[in-house]
């Protein structure tokens, strides 16, 4: 029942993500999937809802539009234990960055910080300008708050020291130094100090 699960799952979020251009795209789940399990190994985790938090953990994302209780209909239709269902439906809802809520089980934990571990580092640098244009949002303003790059201080460089685990908290250092590695660059080139 866990692999038909899983593809049932894999084929709903294909349905609903095909399309995006916002940076919450299948590749995005699949990377967020992939950090999540590799986090997992090894811990006394629900490996299957990991796996179905990570792939559904964008389907109702309010910066995406979508109806409430896509989720839930979805995992019933799976057949889950009410447990499980409950427990994928709390890791979700514990996992977007702007509700600011912290993990009250090791399977939220290890999706926050996947998720949270896309955002930073090269990906998390063209995810925030795919997302940026998608919105018509400007590249960079110093008087615009909204703009592309006021980003990353208002969140992306704030992540790294938010991660909850040991594997995050190794992959997201670096990540981190590669991005403040692009803004003092990008601010060179800017204002022409590289000229």
């Amino acid at each position: 029942m866990t692999r038909q699960a899983i593809q049932a799952t894999e084929r709903f979020v294909t349905k609903l993500h095909t399309g995006d251009h916002t940076g919450h795209d299948m590749s995005h789940l699949e990377r967020v999937r992939r950090l999540a399990e590799h986090l997992a190994e090894g811990m006394a985790v629900d490996p299957l809802v990991v796996t179905l938090a990570a792939l559904l953990h964008d389907v109702e994302d309010a910066k995406l539009g979508r109806a409430k209780g896509l989720v839930r209909h979805h995992l019933e239709t799976i057949a889950l234990s009410t447990s499980q269902t409950d427990h994928v439906l709390a890791v979700i809802a514990e996992t977007s960055f702007s509700q600011g809520r912290l993990p009250t089980t090791l399977e939220s934990a290890i999706i926050q910080d996947a998720d949270r571990l896309d955002a930073v580092g090269a990906i998390g640098i063209a995810r925030t300008f795919q997302y940026a244009g998608s919105r018509g949002t400007p590249l960079y303003d110093p008087d615009d708050p909204s703009s592309a790059i006021a980003h990353f201080s208002d969140k992306l460089l704030l992540l790294a020291d938010g991660m909850h685990t040991d594997r995050a908290k190794a992959i997201a250092r670096d990540r981190h130094a590669f991005m403040t590695s692009f803004l003092k660059r990008f601010e060179a080139e800017w204002v022409g100090e590289d000229m």
